[in-house]
């Protein structure tokens, strides 16, 4: 739960805190495990989901709250009006018809990766993500990527251990050295990691000056793609993340 001294502003950062709650749980959540997940008291979180749903950005049901509507609003003005995804689609399209897999393009909302857009090629994965799908940032080659500005020690002791979809987990050591192995390759490689039949690899999107903006993402059926890094597929997810970076406007 995120806090400040400001008592308005403590009461913005909460309720935020319930709104991601909400966006996460992809289920009704009742008022007490709401509160419980958002690590609130009861009268608060009522008080606070109450604004939220005055507003339209939660929604009451007779088995609980969710999100509300005005997310897709708000979803839907950033997907308008978005300089990295407006710059970056045709970019994806050409990546995802030359590689014929399925382009990906993520930003990263605090400790999470949000999907803002996607183009399929012809070599689908088994699974594809719905736009608008939230993930951790670890597991997963477009999450990894926008670790490499942090110090793997430290991203190391905050995540691990990590669990994989088959079930294996990650120590501490295990994940320092994947994400230094990210750090000095400039890109990353997933393979069957969130999910069991997809491979993927990424690069890190940045502005001129360095920045980071977002990631890119390749990904297919896991069958289809065999030892990744000794194929063109790296270099062409980096390329096209350059080409991105480069084509976004400098923030003033």
């Amino acid at each position: 739960m995120t806090t400040t001294g400001n008592s308005p502003m403590r009461s913005v950062h909460r309720a935020l805190d319930v709104l991601k709650v909400l966006e996460l749980a992809q289920r009704p959540l009742r008022l007490t495990d709401l509160a419980q997940r958002a690590g609130l008291h009861v009268a608060t979180t009522q008080r606070l989901v109450g604004v939220l749903t005055e507003h339209g950005y939660a929604s009451r049901h007779a088995n609980g709250y969710t999100a509300g509507p005005a997310a897709l609003s708000t979803a839907h003005a950033f997907a308008t009006t978005s300089p990295l995804r407006l710059v970056a689609r045709p970019v994806l399209e050409e990546v995802a018809t030359t590689t014929g897999l399925t382009a990906s393009l993520y930003v990263r909302v605090q400790d999470t990766r949000v999907l803002i857009d996607r183009v399929e090629g012809g070599r689908r994965p088994h699974y594809s993500l719905p736009i608008g799908e939230r993930l951790p940032l670890y597991p997963g080659a477009a999450g990894k990527v926008l670790l490499t500005d942090e110090d793997p020690d430290a991203v190391a002791a905050r995540l691990a251990p990590v669990a994989l979809a088959d079930g294996t987990l990650l120590d501490t050591e295990a994940v320092r050295a994947d994400l230094r192995r990210v750090r000095e390759n400039g890109y990353a490689v997933s393979v069957d990691e969130r999910q069991i039949g997809t491979t993927a690899v990424a690069a890190l999107i940045t502005d001129t000056a360095g920045r980071p903006l977002g990631s890119l993402g390749l990904s297919g059926a896991t069958p289809s793609l065999r030892d990744v890094a000794d194929t063109p597929l790296p270099a062409d997810a980096r390329r096209a993340a350059h080409t991105i970076g480069a084509r976004v406007p400098a923030a003033t």
